[in-house]
């Protein structure tokens, strides 16, 4: 049996393989955990059963302070707000290609990390922003720009998780300037990627007793969306290899992952030809030297030097 572990905040490391050529990194949504979110009987799946059917891939896994109040902060220099957790995402990410899976609104953090790498003054911090070629959302809402949609959905996740924050409640369609603003650039992005990035939002078929995010609203016009047999908070969670919703995931990633493989595998410089040609130019209006050597059929054949003249 798999040993439950703490949730953490940062980026935990779950899987890296000798030779990784893909990093794909989990972000959990409100209330929840860098390992909790993904555990069902002590078997986080991204840790105990996807490096087996995912071996060339490094498993990470994002943990943050996930209270609701975060969410819907107007303030973003607040050490709770998705600006800043978006932030720590960013430095957290490695060039390599990135696949991201996130559940509920930890999406709209990812969402915001491409977001902000993609206006960032630093090179690295864009590098990351490249890097990111696929997104799997599971119940994320993109709301768009209807702030009084983010404020029905604030309720819904406070009523879900009992949250009974006065501050919360107070001004929660003013505070959910943000939220709307991530919804409606992010699409923008994706069309300016233009087919270089692949997502699929991920609905949920059960409800719990509030419908957290109506199917509408977590899908992205255009984009692929799927459905899992399960509720909110369950969507992310499987018992096994053998679970459905598993499969269901898991085949994504996988052909992701081939994908990727496939088109860097692709673009590899083709194999160098037999022999060498070297140059040589020096001195003033490119006077100089050329020589070298071609391997022909036939064997090696020498081309002799010349001087170019000047003028």
């Amino acid at each position: 049996m798999a040993v439950a572990e703490p949730d953490s905040l940062g980026l935990a490391q779950l899987h890296r393989p000798d030779e990784a050529m893909v990093d794909i990194c989990f972000v959990h949504g409100v209330n929840g955990g860098n390992i909790s979110t993904w555990t069902m009987k002590d078997k986080c799946w991204p840790r105990d059963l996807l490096p087996s059917d995912i071996p060339n891939a490094r498993i990470l896994s994002y943990g943050y302070d996930a209270k609701i109040v975060g969410f819907w902060t107007k303030a973003k220099v607040s050490h709770n707000s998705v600006e800043m957790h978006a932030a720590n995402l960013i430095g957290a990410l490695s060039m390599r290609p990135i696949i991201f899976v996130a559940h509920s609104l930890g999406g709209l953090i990812c969402a915001q990390a491409i977001l902000k790498a993609l206006s960032s003054i630093e090179e690295p911090d864009r590098t990351i922003e490249e890097s990111v070629r696929r997104v799997a959302f599971l119940s994320t809402p993109f709301q768009g720009s209807d702030l009084v949609g983010w404020a029905e959905i604030g309720r819904r996740f406070a009523s879900l998780f009992h949250d009974t924050n006065k501050a919360l409640f107070k001004d929660l369609e003013e505070s959910s300037h943000q939220l709307a603003t991530i919804s409606e650039e992010f699409p923008k992005w994706l069309r300016k990627r233009d087919g270089r990035v692949e997502i699929v939002c991920f609905t949920e078929e059960l409800e719990t007793d509030v419908e957290v995010v109506k199917d509408g609203s977590a899908q992205i016009k255009s984009y692929k969306n799927l459905s899992l047999h399960a509720n909110h908070q369950n969507m992310c969670k499987f018992s096994g290899k053998e679970d459905d919703k598993y499969q269901a995931v898991l085949g994504v990633l996988q052909r992701w992952v081939k994908d990727l493989r496939d088109a860097s595998e692709a673009v590899k410089p083709s194999e160098a030809p037999s022999g060498t040609i070297s140059t040589t130019i020096s001195g003033p209006n490119n006077q100089g030297m050329n020589a070298g050597q071609v391997n022909t059929g036939d064997g090696p054949m020498n081309f002799g030097t010349w001087h170019a003249g000047s003028g």
